[in-house]
């Protein structure tokens, strides 16, 4: 029997890549007032970021460096030297829309609702920045709608080690067995609550797992306990 539904947060319930294409258009216009042509920067940008997040994941580098890195390594791909303090206003404009304007998915508040209505404990379970995300939290009101949230880097393990999983069931008194993780990532999200022994759910909101055995779901909707 599931008592408690931990729900990832990024590409879940919040629309995160929609609210990052808004912030790319921002650091477009910023990039053209130094003469920067946007899209290589933008491309190298996503080529950087993934790699450098999970170093941030597994502790080999600062919050700061994260952030910094991931708008000073394009320029060192593409041979160029921003001028001083360049970097640092990317960084602010990037995180002022995606922390303080971000989208919820239009399935995220209806589960929320229909789940608690069903008597289930909530909970958000995520890895990204502590500060960061608790302004996606403030802004889009879902940590008042939950009953524990989880930030990797406020807990000290982040996902998917086994103990991220089971310090929220454990805050919450449920065992293990008794909660479903539901997110985007294969790997974070659906493998690694599996094997802390909770259930997982992989959202697939494009379709792109279906021959790989998961028990999965297109949308929210799908969540049914």
């Amino acid at each position: 029997m599931t008592k408690l539904v931990i729900f990832d947060l990024d590409d879940t319930l919040i629309d995160f890549a929609s609210t990052r294409l808004v912030a790319h258009g921002l650091l477009a216009e910023v990039l053209a007032d130094e003469g920067i042509a946007a899209a290589p920067f933008l491309q190298a940008c996503g080529e950087v970021d993934r790699p450098l997040f999970m170093q941030f994941e597994q502790g080999r580098l600062t919050r700061q460096e994260y952030r910094m890195r991931r708008f000073s390594d394009p320029f060192d791909r593409l041979g160029l030297v921003p001028r001083e303090g360049l970097v640092a206003q990317l960084n602010r404009v990037f995180m002022d829309c995606v922390n303080d304007s971000p989208k919820l998915y239009d399935d995220a508040w209806p589960t929320l609702e229909r789940l608690r209505r069903d008597g289930l404990r909530l909970a958000i379970l995520t890895n990204g920045p502590a500060d960061g995300q608790r302004r996606k939290l403030a802004a889009t009101g879902l940590g008042d709608a939950v009953d524990h949230v989880a930030i990797g880097e406020e807990a000290g393990v982040s996902k998917p080690h086994p103990q991220a999983y089971l310090r929220v069931a454990g805050h919450l008194g449920i065992a293990p067995g008794e909660c479903l993780m539901v997110g985007d990532s294969p790997t974070l999200d659906y493998e690694g609550a599996l094997a802390a022994g909770l259930q997982a759910l992989l959202l697939d909101r494009a379709g792109a797992h279906g021959a790989t055995g998961q028990r999965s779901v297109r949308d929210l909707h799908g969540v049914r306990c």
